[in-house]
């Protein structure tokens, strides 16, 4: 158990100790299973470590115990530290460690929110140590806390071991290069994994082309975050490892790719290796550096219907060219497109009412959020139509904005519809 030092292993030496102990098989729907002696089991672990039992946690014990038809698909326990009466009492290492114990046991937890809390490396070696048993946990999430490279080492040892897990948050976590590298390597074995969230955790140039280079092959990842690298260079080298991916893989649905220094030349070289793409469906690509030329781009892969349903632009400079190219394909080719987004992108009056005219020919397209731009008097008058009458084009939920008028004048505001899977 990397990085524990005396006080881990005391913790492991008690963890094996009380193991044995820890066997209840506590089956969804079984009749025998025994409720009250896992909460004492659990409060004996408590005291062992010297920590206070989480009352919410016993709370979701006695709740199980009470249920006379538990729940076949399992239970979700909500222990993130940003719920007004947790931010006083937020997990830290010494809560965990005990708390883990319950989990390499077959129990009922089907999703695990431990994020906003004060978890290290100790206490996620402890979790790390109870996947390689666990055999219900499908999500869990520990955005926002202290994990290294040193707790992502146990972490993947236990995804090494694990086939159910199916979903992993670690947004915010500052896992760093040698992390990434070594989810990168788990992945090459773990085969249940299909939704992965490594955004803000100062992944590198190295650490993403290892992931791209792996996810060449992998059959199971479909959404991937990996926004906000820090990144070396401006070279896009990155993109272009990325894009080289999405020729060969066929299972990725979604890709975000924010905040990646993403230029006109990546953008083209990611709507290159998207035209021979069968899954991707969704691709966000906000707060880069794209301008009309890679705008095209875009627009061109848009004219070959490929399965792209989502594409987010928001926070670059695609300007009018850009998405006039983009309402061309819209207008006249693209029948798959679903939801747009180009917020705050230098837009104007040519190419926010050509967007406003592609919507009029196009039946496919049901959100479009564009605040952040410039609407003048022309563009608030085509969203009004568009959003006027009995069935509207455009419905108001479905956009962020919405029109309203004063001394004759429409306006558009802004509203805080957005639809984003993550």
């Amino acid at each position: 158990w990397h990085g524990m030092g005396d006080s881990g292993s005391f913790k492991l030496s008690y963890y094996n100790e009380y193991k044995s102990y820890l066997r209840l098989n506590i089956i969804m729907g079984d009749k025998e299973r025994n409720i009250e002696n896992l909460i004492d089991t659990y409060k004996n672990a408590c005291d062992a470590a010297n920590v206070q039992p989480q009352t919410k946690f016993l709370d979701f014990l006695s709740m199980v115990d009470k249920e006379t038809e538990p729940s076949i698909d399992g239970y979700t326990l909500n222990l993130n530290g940003n719920q007004p009466e947790q931010r006083n009492l937020r997990l830290t290492d010494e809560d965990i460690v005990p708390f883990s114990s319950e989990l390499a046991i077959d129990f009922v937890i089907s999703t695990l929110d431990l994020s906003y809390n004060r978890i290290s490396d100790t206490g996620v070696s402890a979790i790390g140590f109870a996947l390689q048993e666990n055999k219900t946990l499908e999500e869990l999430s520990l955005v926002m806390n202290d994990v290294g490279p040193s707790g992502m080492e146990s972490l993947c040892t236990g995804l090494q071991m694990n086939d159910i897990l199916r979903k992993l948050n670690l947004k915010g976590n500052k896992i760093g290069r040698d992390g990434g590298i070594m989810l990168s390597a788990t992945l090459q074995i773990n085969s249940s994994l299909s939704d992965l969230n490594i955004a803000d955790t100062d992944q590198t140039n190295e650490s993403l082309i290892a992931l791209s280079t792996v996810l060449h092959d992998n059959a199971s990842i479909k959404k991937l975050d990996a926004s906000n690298p820090l990144l070396q260079s401006e070279g896009e080298e990155t993109t272009c490892h990325f894009a080289n991916m999405l020729r060969t893989n066929y299972s990725l649905s979604e890709l975000h790719l924010c905040k990646h220094g993403i230029m006109d030349f990546g953008a083209s070289r990611l709507a290159d290796g998207l035209k021979d793409n069968k899954t991707l469906s969704f691709l966000n690509l906000n707060c880069n550096k794209i301008s009309e030329d890679g705008a095209k781009a875009l627009g061109e892969l848009l004219k070959m219907n490929t399965p792209l349903r989502k594409l987010s632009l928001a926070s670059n400079r695609i300007g009018n060219n850009g998405v006039v190219a983009l309402s061309e394909a819209i207008a006249t080719n693209n029948c798959n497109l679903t939801s747009l987004w180009i917020n705050n992108n230098l837009i104007s009056e040519t190419g926010l009412c050509a967007l406003a005219a592609a919507l009029r020919s196009n039946i496919t397209l049901t959100n479009v959020y564009l605040w952040g731009n410039g609407l003048r008097n022309t563009v608030c008058n085509s969203f009004q139509l568009l959003m006027a009458g009995n069935k509207p084009r455009l419905l108001a939920h479905n956009t962020d904005v919405i029109p309203y008028v004063v001394d004759g004048v429409t306006y558009l505001a802004e509203t805080g519809h957005y639809l984003f899977s993550h």
